[in-house]
């Protein structure tokens, strides 16, 4: 099983944005040392609780800080963005770290409204979704079908690699178009564990047509995990993780990632509780050797051997540990690497 990690950079009670950053790249350099091989960030916006809002300046400053693990975006959220200048943002990235990029792109918004409107005030006009795909697809790799509007039109740097596309999805519903533009899948468990990833990866499979990009379909799906020495520890941590899920679906803002004895001593609305009921199945908790069978039980539901894990427990050491127990317990599945 090949293991990848997406962070979310979490800002930690009595911490700041800096140190959260300073932490997702501490993370990046262990996983790096651990042999994960890919370490993706995100994008989220008007939210104090995560301090990840531009993935690619933050992976230009972890690559940089890493020897051999790939870097990518969980994802650029592409709906805000001119697809000539994601490509080039890639491409740039691409040129610096050869054959450690990658793409990896949604259609969510990553933000509330009023951000959403921000924005996106100053555009004339809104493109389909599946036109902006297309278009990053040939932005990024230098084709045009016949036609294209584009087609005279080469994001810069040239190069003689390409950085990886990813497609991520919640619903199924991207899974057609990953397929037909030769992409690869990303099903956000963490997001949406209902049953439909696995449908969505098999539909994936069945109509994947083969680009420049992949000449064979490959899924990667992405959990919440909160891996600890024992399973008092691990359900603590979880803990606040579900505390935090509960709090962001919420009205009120959350202005940091609550701990341990925060989500001990809460006092749980009805609210909140339900939504905890609701998100037990997005979270895989555990010691490192349950918390690896769950995840090759994800791997044999959805026939891949890539999963993403996002260590989004509270307090910057506890990621490093979480991390840390989970490559020990895959080295003891696959002695040669993680």
């Amino acid at each position: 099983m090949r293991l990848s990690i997406l962070d979310y950079s979490p800002v930690d009670e009595g911490a700041n944005a800096r140190d959260a950053l300073s932490a997702t790249t501490r993370l990046a350099q262990h996983a790096d040392a651990l042999g994960y091989e890919r370490f993706w960030v995100s994008e989220h916006h008007h939210t104090d609780s995560l301090a990840s809002t531009a993935p690619e300046g933050l992976m230009m400053h972890l690559a940089a800080s890493t020897d051999r693990i790939r870097v990518g975006s969980g994802g650029v959220m592409l709906p805000h963005y001119s697809s000539i200048k994601v490509a080039e943002n890639y491409k740039l990235i691409e040129a610096l770290y050869p054959d450690r990029v990658d793409l990896g792109f949604g259609r969510a918004p990553g933000a509330d409204h009023l951000i959403t409107h921000a924005l996106n005030e100053e555009k004339a006009a809104e493109l389909a979704y599946e036109d902006k795909v297309r278009d990053l697809k040939a932005f990024v790799s230098g084709t045009y079908p016949a036609g294209h509007r584009f087609s005279g039109v080469v994001a810069r740097p040239r190069l003689d690699s390409l950085p990886q596309m990813w497609l991520l999805g919640a619903s199924g519903n991207t899974a057609d178009l990953a397929a037909t533009e030769g992409l690869g899948f990303v099903f956000a468990h963490f997001i949406n564990p209902s049953g439909r990833g696995p449908h969505a990866a098999e539909a994936y499979r069945r109509r994947f047509t083969p680009s420049v990009f992949l000449p064979d379909p490959e899924v990667i799906v992405a959990v919440f995990v909160a891996v600890a020495e024992t399973e008092a520890e691990a359900r603590a941590s979880a803990a606040s993780v579900h505390l935090w899920l509960a709090q962001v679906e919420g009205p009120g803002p959350v202005h940091r990632f609550p701990s341990v004895e925060t989500a001990r001593r809460h006092r749980y609305s009805s609210s909140e509780e339900a939504a905890i009921s609701r998100n037990q199945r997005r979270v895989l908790a555990g010691t490192a050797p349950q918390v690896y069978a769950g995840l090759a039980d994800l791997a044999r539901r959805y026939r891949t051997d890539q999963i993403m894990i996002l260590p989004i427990v509270a307090g910057a050491a506890a990621r490093m540990r979480s991390i840390e127990l989970l490559a020990a317990e895959a080295s003891r599945h696959q002695p040669v690497a993680v």
